[in-house]
């Protein structure tokens, strides 16, 4: 087959690939910044692009992978259309040659990608499986343009020949090795998954943890909910907590992995619990010296509808909650500059605050974070898979009693 052909083939296959990046790239960001966020690609809980794009696996060297994609699909389609543009057997044997090196480096990371999503994350992502798809593609057009551009000219039939039952096993092979992805991951995805996760598996599998939730006291919890994200669901999570708190910032992570798997099922309501002796009564000391003027100021990021978000920021930077800092966050997400300070100084975001810890202290809470699952008291950071655990045993028992 000619050069130019199997150039136009590949620069077909990356203008796909830079497409769904953009997408990848889309869905990231509305993750990261819109609370309670839902893609169109959350199929099920085992078929759903939230859960992948929301694990530590969808980043490299703190960018998300999507980033990584979409320039490398972009050189391609520059490298492409050089092919297709240059007169010069010699260049395009160079292009081709660098072509293939990056195709069989972006194959190989995408098979260990899809061996993440059903293995570790138990998900499968749309979108990601996209890219495989268009990876395994580009591997096989770029050996057979390194191929058409090493014998372009100058080899007889033999020579072409060899060449095209090499293309064949290659094609064969990257074949085989998506096909055995998309069983693996269908099987996973609606076979084992959904009976390894059911409540009775939980128990069955984990006696222990299964035990404890279940013996863990249930209180009737009634706070007035300011800040809310998802639902209405079958499960509502009520949390008191401290943006300073390292155990709290631990349980943010650890939910923020788990939420995505469930949609809208879950409701998630916050309340503040400063370990701040300068605002809450119920602590002797200050155990976490800026929890409180933190606690105020995500009310005040919340007076200007970007309280989840603020929210987040405080969560991933618990080290820097300094008053200047605190001011910079509400910068960075667009928020008023002078109504935030003015905010920070005033008394209705701190009124607040009491509010929650008065509701805290009437609920014998001395600790962060508690948690009530459906009512089921938890204290401290459970670990992200006894989150999900947990979540669906309530979620079973919702249903069987409604």
């Amino acid at each position: 087959m000619p050069p130019k052909r199997i150039a136009v083939a590949t620069l077909v296959l990356a203008i796909l690939g830079l497409a769904i990046s953009v997408v990848l790239i889309s869905v990231h960001r509305n993750l990261a910044a819109t609370t309670g966020y839902t893609s169109f690609c959350n199929v099920s809980e085992s078929v759903n692009c939230d859960v992948v794009l929301s694990s530590d696996y969808a980043y490299f060297a703190g960018l998300p992978i999507a980033w990584w994609t979409a320039l490398t699909y972009a050189g391609w389609v520059v490298m492409a259309i050089v092919v297709l543009a240059s007169a010069r057997a010699s260049r395009r044997r160079l292009i081709a040659s660098v072509l293939f090196a990056v195709a069989t480096w972006s194959f190989g990371f995408s098979l260990y990608l899809a061996v993440v999503s059903v293995a570790v994350v138990h998900a499968v992502c749309l979108l990601c499986s996209g890219l495989y798809l268009v990876n395994a593609g580009l591997f096989v057009t770029t050996w057979m343009l390194l191929g058409s551009t090493r014998t372009e000219g100058r080899s007889p039939a033999r020579l072409r020949e060899q060449w095209r039952r090499r293309t064949w096993l290659v094609a064969t092979g990257a074949g085989l090795a998506v096909a055995s992805f998309l069983i693996f991951a269908l099987w996973e995805a609606f076979g084992r998954a959904p009976e390894s996760l059911s409540p009775e598996e939980v128990a069955r599998r984990y006696p222990e943890f299964h035990a404890w939730y279940t013996a863990q006291p249930i209180a009737s919890v009634t706070t007035p909910s300011r800040h809310v994200k998802g639902g209405p669901g079958s499960v509502v999570i009520v949390e008191f907590s401290d943006f300073q708190c390292p155990h709290c910032g631990r349980a943010f992570d650890n939910l923020k992995r788990v939420l995505p798997r469930f949609g809208t099922d879950v409701q998630v309501v916050f309340h503040h619990f400063p370990l701040d002796s300068s605002c809450n009564p119920m602590v002797p000391a200050s155990a976490h010296a800026y929890a409180c003027l933190a606690a105020v100021a995500s009310e005040c990021a919340g007076a200007q509808g970007r309280f989840w978000q603020y929210h987040d920021l405080l969560f991933e930077h618990q080290s820097a909650l300094d008053r200047d800092s605190l001011v910079r966050y509400a910068d960075r997400l667009g928020l008023d500059h002078a109504q935030f300070l003015a905010c920070l100084d005033s008394d209705p975001p701190r009124e607040a605050v009491r509010r929650d810890i008065e509701a805290a202290k009437a609920l014998g809470i001395t600790s962060t974070p508690t948690f009530f699952l459906n009512g089921r008291t938890l204290r401290g950071a459970l670990e992200t898979d006894k989150f999900e655990y947990a979540i669906r045993l309530e979620r079973a028992a919702h249903r069987a009693g409604g």
